[in-house]
């Protein structure tokens, strides 16, 4: 059965239609019975939601702990998830398998107002279970004691509403093994869990599907595509939907709300008359609670110019320690403010972080947002540094202070170098962005040229595109000609890799003049290096070696051994091109050494797949194979994903050619699988060719 889900405000009612719910604490007031008469049992229970988006799973999980002798469950999530609806729903269809009554109170946890004390509490309830007067004493232990005596024996079902911590709780908990306790906090209460045997039930946002059917019947609009972008906005929390829906239901505009949600605009746009259910009200509750060292973590944090952070991240842009970092995280995850989505990376609720920005600009100052920014960035320097340091230790590193870098080696192999950039991606790419916007030029040209071989490795055109272009343009503001120049080499690549090559030469070129000017032997001859490699590519071969022999004679004039096996790699393809075939497999063997000598993986793997292929143009199948499994083995080690995936169809061709089309049909499919990933248009051409040789 689908049901609409209610939020929870935080207040002391409980939204949607609860608007005279009485506390346990205060249920003596105006309504006792004169003496003698008998108190009836307890039904404190809040009116349950009308609209509910039924949590089998948590309902089910409810039941099983119910189940068990004296169980206690903690509902914790972020606030507006619906933590309240569930218990209370759940509470009411369950309430007649406790016949002696169900207390409730809303302990004001994440209130505006103070905390219910566990005193306060307990007289209510002791009243509520009609204890004499006489026998309520102001003692905590004594009124403990005085509730368990009543309890003892007794099925009955309490409801503890946003717990503050476990201490607002412990006193509460029935003694009797036939009670069941629904405890409701942001927090996770993991003391509760640990001493007293807790179970936790978190509780997450709806789905997208359920949030959008119960955004529609809210609403009643049923325009589906807008209704989903909406309560993707509202982060699919009962809450915000409930809010937005109210704001556009009948004949209103849903357009123009998803025009106010854009941007920083989300939290106006759910402002509403009611205090209690305004959303800064709801997180101002948490975020009041917070110590201070906390609540500036909580708003520096939402400077990140990432969907997600790892610790390490955290502890820069904080300014802390990473074992202080690591506490401080704890302490916003403990209270839902934060939520570990993988082992040390941690991501805000979109409204959260939009809430924390606002207290930022209320509490911080441009120069401290400012530091923290920089911080980070300068920590993403010094690891994107030190990775590529490890991916191509020969290539020439962008340079930064002593200072900055990382300090004891952070990877100790390419494939380690290789899942660190892959994991903060997501956070490079926009970091990038951001120091360019916020005017630190130097981080915003020198994070895209680091990332550079990376980029190329993980086939990641469109984002080295867009990196490159804005490294171009920090570098020329920044009046940094050599990193001018190459940022321009770099947005060169990025466009021939996307087969734009006439771009490509515009950009190559532009380089090629700039280092001219300045008299910068190097990115000359990789400036003519990349015009006789794009040349080449058009089909221009006399242009592209011309280019490339200019580049040889600047590279062998400097001694850069490196950048001279690069060439050579070149030369070799030019030479295979034009049918030399024993010109081209000089070159590819003086690249290959020259590569070895200089440890320039990447590259001594495409010598050792060019010289497979000068093999077989030659018709020395046996020793073409011989090179072209030793490329295999160098691409995949290096992380080359196109390369790699390139020299396994060689060796399967050979493969099918000599009759091994088993063999075969596994390498192809591990090719596929890798072109796939990084969405290769030759994956196409791989798999027609499998399915038309290998049966």
């Amino acid at each position: 059965m689908e049901r609409e889900e209610n939020e929870e405000t935080g207040d002391n009612t409980f939204a949607g239609g609860a608007t005279n719910v009485v506390q346990a604490s205060r249920i003596f007031g105006g309504v006792r019975l004169t003496s003698g008469e008998a108190m009836p049992v307890p039904r404190q229970l809040p009116r349950a939601p009308t609209c509910f988006t039924d949590r089998a799973d948590a309902m089910e999980k409810l039941s099983e702990i119910a189940a068990t002798e004296n169980g206690i469950a903690v509902v914790s999530g972020p606030p507006g998830v619906g933590k309240s609806a569930l218990a209370v729903f759940w509470a009411h269809l369950m309430k007649k398998q406790y016949p002696d009554g169900q207390l409730y109170v809303d302990l004001r946890g994440y209130d505006r107002r103070a905390p219910l004390r566990p005193e306060e509490v307990l007289r209510g309830f002791l009243y509520s279970l009609n204890a004499s007067v006489t026998r309520i004493s102001d003692e905590l232990d004594a009124m403990c004691a005085l509730f368990r005596s009543l309890l003892d024996g007794k099925r009955l079902l309490l409801v503890a509403d946003n717990a503050n911590n476990a201490g607002q709780v412990r006193p509460l908990l029935p003694p009797s093994a036939t009670c069941f306790t629904i405890v409701t906090s942001r927090s996770r209460l993991g003391s509760l869990v640990a001493v007293d045997g807790a179970m936790p039930i978190p509780v997450m946002p709806l789905e997208t599907d359920q949030a959008v059917r119960l955004f529609a019947r809210l609403s009643g609009h049923t325009d589906t595509e807008g209704s989903a972008r909406l309560v993707l906005s509202c982060g699919r929390l009962p809450l915000t939907i409930r809010i937005a829906a109210q704001q556009v239901s009948g004949t209103a505009d849903l357009a123009e709300l998803l025009e106010e949600l854009k941007g920083d605009q989300a939290l106006a746009a759910f402002a509403t008359p009611d205090q209690g259910t305004e959303v800064r009200a709801v997180f101002s509750w948490s975020y009041q609670t917070l110590s201070p060292s906390t609540a500036r973590a909580f708003r520096l944090l939402a400077f990140h110019a990432g969907p997600h952070f790892s610790l390490e991240a955290a502890a820069a842009l904080v300014g802390v320690p990473v074992p202080e970092a690591r506490r401080v995280l704890r302490a916003l995850e403990a209270v839902n403010m934060l939520e570990e989505i993988e082992r040390r990376r941690y991501r805000y609720h979109d409204l959260l972080r939009d809430y924390a920005r606002e207290r930022a600009l209320e509490e911080e100052t441009a120069a401290g947002t400012a530091a923290a920014v920089r911080r980070e960035l300068s920590y993403y320097l010094s690891m994107v540094d030190a990775a590529d340091r490890v991916l191509a230790p020969e290539r020439m590193h962008v340079p930064i202070p002593t200072t900055e870098r990382a300090g004891e080696r952070p990877f100790d192999n390419p494939a380690a170098a290789l899942a660190w950039c892959d994991s903060e991606l997501s956070s490079l790419v926009p970091a990038v962005d951001q120091a360019y916007q916020m005017g630190f030029d130097e981080f915003a040209w020198k994070l895209p040229v680091a990332l550079v071989y990376f980029l190329r490795l993980r086939q990641h055109h469109h984002h080295r595109l867009q990196l490159s272009a804005t490294a171009v343009q920090a570098a020329r503001r920044a009046g940094d000609s050599p990193g001018e120049a190459w940022s321009l080499i770099c947005l060169g690549g990025a466009e021939s890799d996307l087969g734009r090559h006439e771009e490509a030469i515009g950009y190559f070129a532009e380089a090629s003049r700039l280092s001219g000017e300045i008299g910068d032997l190097h990115w000359q001859s990789v400036s003519a290096y990349n015009l006789g490699w794009s040349s080449r590519l058009l089909g221009r071969t006399a242009e592209a070696k011309a280019y490339q022999y200019r580049a040889l004679a600047i590279q062998r004039e400097c001694g850069d051994r490196r950048s001279e096996s690069i060439t050579l790699t070149e030369l070799g393809a030019l030479a295979l091109d034009l049918g030399d075939s024993g010109q081209a497999y000089d070159d590819y063997l003086s690249a290959l050494d020259a590569s070895r000598e200089t440890a320039d993986l990447y590259t001594e793997g495409k010598c050792l797949h060019g010289l497979g292929d000068v093999c077989r143009a030659l018709k020395r199948f046996g020793e073409a194979l011989e090179w072209y499994e030793q490329a295999v083995e160098i691409r995949q080690q290096v992380g080359d994903l196109l390369g790699y995936a390139c020299s396994l169809f060689e060796v399967a061709r050979l493969h099918v050619e000599s009759g091994r089309s088993t063999a075969a049909r596994q390498l192809l499919d591990i090719a596929i699988g890798v072109l796939d990933d990084i969405q290769d248009p030759f994956s196409r051409q791989v798999r027609d060719y499998r399915d038309a040789n290998t049966g």
